[in-house]
């Protein structure tokens, strides 16, 4: 094997404050080679970022290397001057950031970013430049690349803008890349794509890659070794197919319990107890000994060396390599006791909590500002029909522009439905949140994706809390702080936080409290709009978790919408499938998961990243990007992109109802063909 293209040794980084000095990396080795896509893995704040800033010597001004080298194609980064740099940026080392938007000029075309990569570094002129860019954008599909080559980054889909961070790191050809977080809150579709990329450019050129992620499935699907971090340290090293295998870091066994069965087998996740420690004030011997279910007191007194456990397998543990037996310290166990609200009389059955029938929700339409002309309506969701019974959970799923954020804020009242009928327990509701009585208000909440939108930053997370107590409950204003401490202990928050405010608490501990204020209530139906979708997969069990046990505590009904089908796998009863604004599948979650199927439904299971290289799956790729919801396609929508069309007859008619029981695919392919399917995964 050739040497590393980058070995990291005894790397260690502070953050000067005025608080205390942080120790963000500390004693971090490790090794890429070319033609290797190596993970790093962790959460939140163990120190991923910062390893990638710091190669890039990007670090922030109170940024300190204290001890260490980066030794890059032979030489060390940390003597060479930011001048010295600029010749390594973009021609021999390159980034791709988490949000490319923070990445790109907004008064630039995408085009022109990526073509003074290579005439900023003399690698070709401007003619040549503009020329390679095309080509690497067809290389990324990017459809009709010489037309896009000349918009602005914000005429771009988020998925098409991440593309062209990635051309603009691979302009240059550089050796390294280091890639953080490249897929986070993209569409199954749109991440398999990206993924794709990332393993035709290792094997086509040779690239290496530094893929730095929280998505332990993504890792799984391109990496060849990975890196697990924890509190700037490195805890356990191996190749993916050893670590999948066998972990031997209790950390990294955790983390694996924390993700959704990629099978399907249902339960409580394990949740990594605790949170991350404070990098200001380590504790004595090992970092993870606040949270570690097996340790014992040498884990409090001696801190372990990463030290072979294995072939090709190191951790940093005294027990290394941990068994899957029973711990042998008392384990901590995630959150218990039971609500504090009265439970709402009645069962699940009878007349069913929510009703949609042909709910349809037009934008615009109508006259135009010019005479004479006529514009045409965005049609968000087309003729949806749903029932959601007491106490159960159905799931949305769809790529982005499908129309599950829409169908929401329809139900809840934030948009008012063009046509069809909403009934909520019984009661006709279809008109705008400002004309619904009084109870319908308490008893539909919503749960939005980022809680920092909808927290007010000025007020105090028990001011948040106490907010629909005060405008909804029936509550003495004696009563309401003791309701509201009640309720953060519900979510598994301790009451101390009441007095903080929003930016002070972590994003998992945010989404809790919206958790908390959307139950404040009693409410009958939550909907839930992405709630996981930026969270680590520890603090993604924790929520799962409490939404489970609060729904068993009160038979809460959830509508819950999400991208990640893995998620909405483990949380829901019935899963409905989305395609620009029509749902066409509908049926038991486990129907969703198995033969027949929806073309549409085949294409997003084959792109789940799945947490185990052991499963093999069906690549399926639709070509092309959702349609415009202005001039939606002839009969079926999806045969624009289906890869399974049957022929004309797809471009003229509606499809028909292949129903089975509960289970509903509208599809023009024969129920015959449709049950000949093979399964998308398989062991």
């Amino acid at each position: 094997m050739a040497g590393p293209i980058l070995e990291i040794v005894d790397l260690e980084v502070v953050y000067r404050t005025d608080r205390a000095d942080v120790r963000a990396l500390n004693n971090v080795n490790l090794k890429v080679f070319p033609g290797e896509v190596r993970g790093v893995v962790g959460e939140s704040g163990c120190g991923k970022s910062t390893l990638a800033f710091t190669i890039m010597k990007y670090l922030d001004p109170n940024g300190e290397i204290t001890g260490g080298q980066i030794i890059f194609n032979g030489e060390d980064l940390e003597e060479k001057t930011n001048a010295e740099m600029e010749e390594v940026w973009g021609r021999h080392l390159g980034m791709i950031y988490q949000d490319p938007t923070a990445s790109l000029n907004p008064s630039l075309p995408v085009g022109e970013q990526v073509i003074e990569v290579a005439t900023a570094h003399d690698l070709a002129t401007r003619k040549e430049a503009r020329k390679g860019t095309i080509e690497l954008f067809d290389r990324v599909h990017i459809r009709d690349p010489e037309d896009i080559i000349n918009r602005y980054p914000h005429e771009l889909s988020g998925g098409m803008r991440q593309r062209v961070g990635i051309a603009a790191g691979l302009m240059g050809k550089p050796e390294l890349l280091i890639m953080d977080e490249p897929t986070t809150n993209l569409d199954v579709t749109t991440e398999a794509r990206i993924l794709d990329i990332v393993e035709e450019l290792k094997d086509e050129l040779n690239s290496a890659f530094l893929y730095i992620t929280h998505d332990l499935g993504v890792i799984a699907r391109v990496g060849d070794a990975v890196e697990v971090m924890y509190a700037g340290q490195i805890v356990e090293e191996s190749s993916i197919d050893d670590l999948f295998a066998k972990q031997h870091h209790p950390y990294t066994k955790l983390l694996l319990r924390s993700i959704p069965d990629p099978e399907g087998r249902k339960g409580s996740l394990q949740e990594v107890p605790g949170s991350m420690v404070d990098l200001t004030d380590l504790p004595a011997g090992c970092n993870f000994n606040t949270r570690c279910p097996y340790r014992k007191e040498v884990c409090f007194e001696e801190d372990p060396d990463l030290e072979e456990t294995g072939e090709g397998h190191r951790a940093r543990c005294h027990f290394a390599p941990i068994t899957n037996a029973t711990p042998t310290a008392e384990e901590e166990t995630r959150r218990g006791g039971q609500p504090v609200w009265e439970e709402t009389p009645g069962g699940k059955g009878g007349v069913p909590i929510l009703e949609v029938k042909d709910l349809k929700k037009y934008f615009g339409g109508g006259g135009s500002w010019l005479p004479g002309v006529e514009s045409q309506p965005v049609r968000a969701v087309s003729g949806v029909d749903l029932t959601l019974e007491k106490g159960q959970t159905i799931g949305i799923v769809g790529e982005s522009g499908c129309g599950k954020t829409t169908l929401a804020r329809t139900i809840i009242g934030l948009n008012e439905a063009t046509e069809g009928l909403i009934h909520f327990n019984g009661e006709e509701i279809n008109r705008s949140v400002s004309r619904r009585s009084r109870e319908t208000l308490k008893r539909i909440q919503i749960v939005f994706q980022d809680p920092r939108s909808t927290l007010n930053p000025k007020r105090t997370v028990g001011q948040a809390i106490a907010r629909p107590l005060v405008m909804h409950g029936d509550f003495t204003s004696e009563e309401i702080p003791q309701k509201t401490v009640d309720l953060l202990r519900a979510v598994g928050l301790t009451p101390g936080l009441a007095v903080r405010f929003p930016d002070q608490l972590s994003g998992g501990q945010k989404q809790r409290v919206a958790v908390a204020r959307a139950f404040a209530t009693n409410p009958a139906l939550v909907l839930h709009d992405e709630p996981t979708s930026s969270l680590d997969v520890s603090v993604q069990a924790t929520i799962l978790n409490l939404l489970l046990d609060l729904q068993d505590g009160w038979e809460t009904s959830y509508l819950f919408i999400s991208h990640d089908l893995s998620v909405v796998r483990h949380i829901s009863d019935y899963i409905a499938v989305m395609y620009l604004g029509h749902v066409v599948e509908f049926g038991a979650t486990e129907d969703i998961f198995q033969p027949p199927y929806h073309p549409y439904t085949e294409a997003l299971l084959s792109a789940i990243p799945v947490p185990d290289p052991r499963l093999e799956r069906k690549r399926i790729r639709l070509t092309g990007s959702v349609p415009s919801a202005v001039n939606p396609p002839s009969g079926c929508v999806f045969h624009t992109r289906c890869p399974r069309k049957v022929g004309e007859v797809c471009e003229r008619e509606a499809p028909p109802n292949r129903s089975e029981g509960d289970h509903k695919i509208l599809c023009h392919i024969p129920k015959e063909e449709l049950n000949e399917v093979e399964p998308v995964l398989s062991a």
